[in-house]
């Protein structure tokens, strides 16, 4: 029997295995049928203009990671910015379900924040960049990575848009289903639906959505291998008509090779553009070994450095604060991780989405305490993982957030900066600020590249952080290893003064690069930034992944 037929059996057997060791008790489910207050959260756009209005979100959640309709009273709000034009409170409208909106607006340059008091505490909204005058770029939010019913996930696509744009004020969503499957969806089953009718249906929902400057859908879908067998890519396409399914059973594409040689004939064929994502790299049930394949960084330009799974930027056994635990648990060996790509010589940048298969871009809700979904939800949404999930504990983590740097909110605009990495990463709802740059060039900046005359030239390194909680440290990475790091406290009740962190340092140390092995490797350094707020102890850190930025001799 091939790995191909025991992978799916091996993931039946073990689920079943998890399903008896993590079963939580009857009570606590019984309990959970309603919650209780934990915390609100507030959205606003990162980016704004002084004297222009902005819409503020702001929501409540229970402990379960549901919102939450029971605030009655008044929300008391303050804001940095002595010039904004902010009401002194907000009201949830009668009858909410837990989300209340307004609008604001900044007369002071700048980064600001608005301040919540509700019940005796504090909520921070997310840090917002003001400008005197419209920028040439813009921060946009989005979430690339979702699963509904038309695979293995629950609630279908429209719910699933409407819960990014509306509740979660999203600025960009994408559903990537995936072409086959395994375990309960027999593989050749699922790539007979998606062939036939689902991928027609996901490509008709992604354009009913799209709204230029509104809302922008991106349309993509996951090439999926069998568990144990080898990783997933997901696969970005530029516009929706002309997309096409290129399937991880059929022939011509069931190798990683294979795939990226036909996706470069789609390209000359449809004058069209694609990229594609590896994720989870480091998890062992989907592995994939970016030393064992013949890598193509220009299809391939970005890698999912984080997710709910975790993070696969680095083993956890170096500090990674979200090893991957779900599935199998982490690879552990070399070749698996971001990191190693970038010590390969490959040139990719990070991202972050949520891989949640449910209706709930930007709020993934499997890493809460079990507890079980409203009758409603089972009845609308039907039976998948999501729900699952939330019944069992599956040791996930929040879901990720991806920032955008572009000049507008449009499906093209998005996709350039997918294209040439000017986007990073963030757990989820972290929306952190960060501006990362060498001489002056940005990651995403000519093609995140800067040149030097010599090997000893001196070059400027800037960062700048605006977190949604204390900063607990801010590292610049350089070659796979530490290279400078701010330090700030672990205090989740810091004052606002310790949100942000601004440094400039000069690197005089000469090129050096860095070699996997005799033949692979990059002669150019390469830096990127990794960020940690402070969190309490049941609670989850912040972070987010920024860069890289390549410095080459000329």
């Amino acid at each position: 029997m091939s790995r191909l037929d025991t992978g799916p059996l091996h993931k039946a057997l073990e689920t079943a295995a998890v399903f008896s060791e993590r079963r939580p008790s009857l009570r606590e489910l019984w309990d959970s049928r309603s919650g209780r207050f934990d915390r609100l959260h507030a959205v606003l756009p990162s980016t704004a203009v002084v004297g222009r209005e902005v819409t503020l979100t702001l929501q409540a959640w229970d402990e379960y990671e549901r919102l939450f309709p029971g605030v009655d009273g008044p929300v008391r709000l303050d804001t940095t910015d002595d010039a904004a034009s902010v009401p002194g409170a907000v009201r949830f409208p009668d009858g909410h379900d837990g989300v209340a909106r307004t609008s604001v607006s900044f007369g002071t340059p700048g980064v600001q924040y608005l301040v919540f008091h509700y019940e005796g505490q504090r909520f921070v909204s997310n840090p917002v960049r003001v400008h005197a005058s419209p920028p040439e770029e813009r921060i946009y939010w989005g979430d690339l990575h979702l699963h509904s019913r038309l695979s293995d996930g629950t609630g279908d696509i429209e719910t699933g848009m409407r819960f990014g744009r509306d509740v979660m004020a999203l600025d960009v969503v994408a559903y990537t289903d995936h072409d086959t499957m395994g375990f309960f969806i027999p593989p050749q089953l699922q790539r007979r639906r998606m062939h036939r009718r689902y991928f027609d249906r996901m490509k008709a929902t992604t354009e009913r959505f799209y709204t230029p400057g509104e809302f922008v859908t991106l349309f993509g879908y996951e090439w999926t291998k069998q568990p144990n067998v080898a990783g997933h890519v997901n696969v970005y396409f530029d516009g929706v008509d002309e997309a096409e399914l290129f399937d991880s059973l059929a022939r011509e594409t069931n190798t990683y090779e294979a795939l990226w040689s036909r996706l470069r004939e789609w390209r000359a064929e449809h004058a069209g553009d694609v990229v594609t994502v590896p994720h989870h790299p480091a998890e062992a049930m989907y592995p994939f070994d970016f030393s064992a394949v013949d890598y193509d960084d220009e299809l391939a330009p970005l890698v999912e450095v984080y997710s709910q799974w975790g993070s696969s930027e680095r083993p956890g056994v170096e500090g990674n604060r979200f090893p991957l635990a779900m599935g199998q648990g982490e690879v552990g060996r070399a070749g698996h991780y971001a990191r190693d790509a970038l010590r390969l010589g490959y040139r990719v940048g990070f991202v972050a989405s949520a891989d949640y298969h449910g209706p709930h871009p930007g709020h993934s809700l499997i890493h809460a305490d079990p507890h079980l979904p409203s009758l409603d939800e089972w009845l609308a949404d039907g039976v998948g993982w999501s729900h699952i999930w939330r019944v069992w504990n599956e040791q996930s983590y929040p879901g990720g957030l991806q920032a955008f740097r572009a000049p507008e909110l449009t499906r093209e605009a998005i996709f350039a900066a997918l294209r040439s990495r000017r986007t990073y990463g963030t757990t989820q709802p972290h929306r952190i600020l960060v501006d990362f740059s060498i001489d002056g060039v940005a990651f995403g900046e000519r093609d995140s590249t800067v040149t030097v005359e010599s090997r000893d030239s001196p070059r400027e390194v800037r960062v700048a952080v605006a977190g949604t909680a204390p900063l607990q440290r801010v590292r610049v990475v350089k070659n796979n290893r530490p290279w400078r790091t701010v330090d700030g406290t672990a205090d989740p009740d810091a004052p606002l003064e310790t949100f942000t962190v601004e440094e400039t340092w000069t690197d005089t140390d000469p090129v050096r690069g860095m070699w996997w092995d005799s033949e692979r490797g990059t002669d150019a350094d390469v830096y990127y930034v990794r960020v940690t707020q402070a969190a309490r102890p049941d609670d989850y850190a912040g972070m987010a992944w920024a860069g890289p930025i390549w410095v080459e001799v000329e």
